[in-house]
């Protein structure tokens, strides 16, 4: 039923012989069993070929539609839920036990090479202990990363970047009694001494940080950063408070802060190391970042390889899109996604607004269909 289904509605919006319309259901089949069918903000009965065929429809008069049936097969890049969450399983021993192991052989004086030696010597459980990670947003799969490391405590992972004084009490609580466990001591004064911020996914690296006024900075790693830092101009009491309370959390200033993206573009790895030092500088605060999946700078499509595309674009954009958070971005050229990133990147649970906005956004008053609809999660920026 289904398989009659697909070829009843791409004959009916193609101009496809029998012999082409055979051979394109069959591999939009496996393309959609195998990945797109999975997209999560589809409508309940929505399926991949279905959509495609509607968003293909509003093309056909304009004779374009082959120009862009070609892009979706050979430019689209479609990231499954099982592709994220191997990505999210690398995240300890590709990434964090690496980090940790030339920290302690400084410490125990051998080489770093000596990987068994270190891992089982209590001073890597220690500093292991001694790691707090926290999640950026709900992408960051908090829950996730913690069953798939295997070997990190439910108390040192947290869902959220901003710690309360009631929270920041419990964790180092926590943290003392897991560390007399291991070492047999008493302890009651033990601090957190690196931080590791999760997420999922970054192309600009603007929603984490960026400088909207010469020393004046925003985004959701500027909130955690002002949090730990001593600011040397007078501050309101509040802050005093907070920076009173997490400095009795965290090891300051011999603080390490390392932030973690499942997926991110080299230039958002950038943007976020500069912007994060810039506003660190001073405090004696490193800060080291690392993504498991660095996308290539080539998936960012220039003109030339959109070809005509990019005249497809531009008819089906409206200026809906173009709002005060998008506008942080790049926007000359709005058409090319936010920060004019020019991404033909969808995730399972949700296209970014960095990819073309021809892939996720629809309006139905103007009659433009998206092939993946994105779900405008509180107007934010990515």
């Amino acid at each position: 039923m289904r398989d009659s289904l697909a070829r009843e509605l791409l004959a009916k919006v193609t101009d496809w012989t029998a012999e082409r319309l055979t051979k394109e259901r069959l591999d939009l089949q496996l393309l959609s069993e195998y990945k797109y069918d999975e997209y999560q903000q589809f409508v309940p009965g929505m399926r991949f070929i279905e959509s495609l065929a509607l968003w293909l429809e509003q093309f056909k008069d304009s004779g374009k539609q082959e120009v862009a049936y070609n892009f979706v097969k050979q430019k689209l890049i479609f990231i499954s839920t099982a592709e994220l969450n191997h990505l999210i399983r690398m995240a300890y021993p590709d990434v964090i036990k690496p980090y940790l192991i030339p920290n302690v052989a400084k410490e125990l004086g051998i080489d770093e090479f000596l990987i068994k030696k270190i891992v089982t010597n209590v001073k890597f459980k220690i500093l292991k202990r001694k790691c707090l990670f926290l999640g950026l947003s709900d992408g960051a799969r908090i829950d996730l990363f913690r069953r798939f490391s295997g070997v990190l405590n439910h108390e040192q992972v947290y869902p959220t970047y901003l710690i309360s004084k009631d929270k920041a009490n419990e964790l180092k609580r926590e943290l003392n009694t897991d560390l007399q466990e291991i070492t047999g001591i008493p302890s009651s004064n033990e601090k957190y001494k690196i931080v590791f911020l999760m997420d999922d996914f970054s192309a600009s690296g603007i929603s984490y940080i960026r400088e909207e006024n010469p020393h004046e900075f925003e985004g959701k790693i500027k909130k955690f950063l002002e949090q730990v830092i001593s600011k040397k101009e007078k501050e309101t009491e509040k802050k005093n408070d907070d920076y009173e309370f997490l400095k009795e959390l965290f090891d300051m200033p011999n603080l390490k802060i390392c932030i973690i993206l499942y997926i991110a573009t080299k230039n958002a790895l950038k943007r976020i190391k500069d912007i994060s030092n810039e506003l660190l500088k001073d405090s004696g605060i490193s800060l080291d970042i690392f993504a498991i999946q660095e996308l290539d700078d080539k998936l960012n499509l220039t003109e030339t390889d959109l070809g005509d595309f990019i005249a497809l674009m531009k008819k089906n954009y409206d200026d809906s899109i173009l709002t005060k958070q998008y506008k942080k971005g790049k926007h000359e050229k709005p058409y090319l996604g936010f920060d004019e990133c020019s991404l033909p990147l969808v995730l399972s649970h949700n296209c970014p607004n960095n990819s073309l906005p021809i892939i996720w956004h629809e309006n139905n008053l103007k009659e433009i269909r998206a092939l993946f609809p994105r779900l405008q999660r509180y107007k934010v920026i990515t």
